[in-house]
């Protein structure tokens, strides 16, 4: 394949205005997500001088966004994607409502509150984003466009914390989250009147609808995206205690910034490949080099060799959660698109909060190593299942 053949995927899917404004649009919507729980952290222990109180808001904020994610993609399968424009409204208000609540020394568990609004308000702009994808992109560019999706999840989990940085350094107190409500709701205003997400409708509040989890190929799927978010939660442990047994912590940076690039690379190479086997196929494979990824990253015994095997163990991520979505778009219950993508994120919030669990007790007991190779065989257990059960991700089953 040449270079030009390589890019040709991503040349002819930006050349398309209906495809590229909403991917775009959807990326600044969410700069939101990746920087608020930082911004939130930042604000309340200056405010409060307390981190105990920045850790349970932050917290609640998080749970609370993960508990209403269903909730918002069936609103969003019933009503369209205008219903993002109300909710990212509601949301911004609650944001800016927050920032008011720490500068004028509310009660602690007020300032808990007004976080656990703000997560029960998040727009699931990610459901509604890759609901819109599969007629948009058509079979052939599809995972090219998941690819660039799941690089965009990437991306705003990096750059949202490097946006509330430089605001931290240049606002007064709680200006990074009144920035970050502005940024998103002018992001999702910029999404939802794209002719595409205008033109997408909901099925309405007609009829008997089969919920989203009725298949058990969902319930499989969804173990395989927290399976992989698993790995997540355990390296951004486990690789700044690796550093820290090193006297290095002001470079673990450095090896989650490499572990994310990696990432980058891959979905990136992934999106600009033609691939003939299944989704379901692409994902046995892929929980195959994640797990081994991440094993590898047990052996390293400094710095330089661990930011080298971080970039690598990175370079299935985003092509295994660009394939979770293909595998979606294809068991997706009729009607519960969203709904069902954001039941991904569910497993992938559960899995990620489970990964850092592990890694942090494991740590304790063996080391961050053992943290590794603990992610690892979760990952390899969930790949078994799909060897030993091809048909668990079959529409239908």
């Amino acid at each position: 394949m040449t270079g030009i053949e390589f890019l040709e995927n991503y040349r002819q899917m930006f050349a398309r205005p209906d495809i590229a404004r909403p991917i775009a649009a959807a990326f600044v919507a969410r700069l939101r997500d990746g920087g608020t729980p930082l911004a939130m952290v930042l604000l309340v222990q200056h405010g409060t001088g307390s981190f105990a109180v920045a850790g349970s808001a932050t917290g609640a904020f998080g749970l609370a966004a993960a508990l209403s994610r269903p909730l918002h993609g069936r609103l969003l399968d019933r009503l369209g994607q205008r219903v993002l424009l109300a909710t990212a409204a509601a949301n911004s208000a609650a944001m800016l409502a927050f920032v008011a609540a720490v500068r004028l020394g509310a009660p602690p568990p007020v300032v808990v509150a007004v976080a656990v609004l703000i997560g029960l308000l998040l727009p699931a702009q990610a459901a509604a984003l890759r609901a819109l994808l599969p007629d948009l992109a058509g079979e052939r560019l599809r995972p090219a466009a998941y690819a660039v999706e799941a690089n965009a999840q990437e991306l705003t989990a990096i750059s949202g914390p490097l946006i509330v940085g430089v605001l931290v350094a240049l606002l007064p107190p709680g200006g990074a989250l009144a920035v970050l409500a502005v940024v998103g709701f002018a992001g999702t205003v910029w999404y939802v009147t794209a002719p595409a997400a205008r033109a997408w409708r909901g099925t309405g509040f007609v009829g008997p609808r089969r919920s989203a989890l009725r298949a058990p190929a969902m319930w499989t799927l969804m173990l395989a995206v927290a399976s992989i978010s698993v790995i997540l939660g355990v390296v951004q442990v486990a690789l700044p205690a690796f550093a820290g047994d090193r006297d290095a912590t002001h470079l673990a940076g450095l090896l989650l910034a490499a572990f994310a690039v990696g990432s980058l690379l891959g979905g990136s190479a992934y999106g600009a490949g033609q691939w003939r086997s299944s989704a379901v196929h692409q994902l046995r494979v892929l929980l195959l080099v994640v797990a081994a990824g991440v094993a590898v990253l047990a052996v390293a015994d400094g710095m330089a060799l661990m930011t080298g095997l971080a970039l690598v163990a990175g370079l299935g991520m985003a092509p295994a959660f660009a394939v979770t979505f293909l595998a979606c778009d294809a068991i997706a219950t009729a009607g519960r698109a969203a709904e069902s993508f954001t039941w991904l994120g569910a497993a992938n919030t559960a899995g990620f909060g489970l990964g850092g669990t592990l890694a942090g007790f494991t740590i304790e007991w063996a080391g961050p190593g053992a943290a590794f190779v603990v992610a690892a065989t979760v990952v390899l257990t969930v790949a078994a299942l799909l060897w030993a059960r091809p048909d668990a991700l079959r529409a239908g089953t």
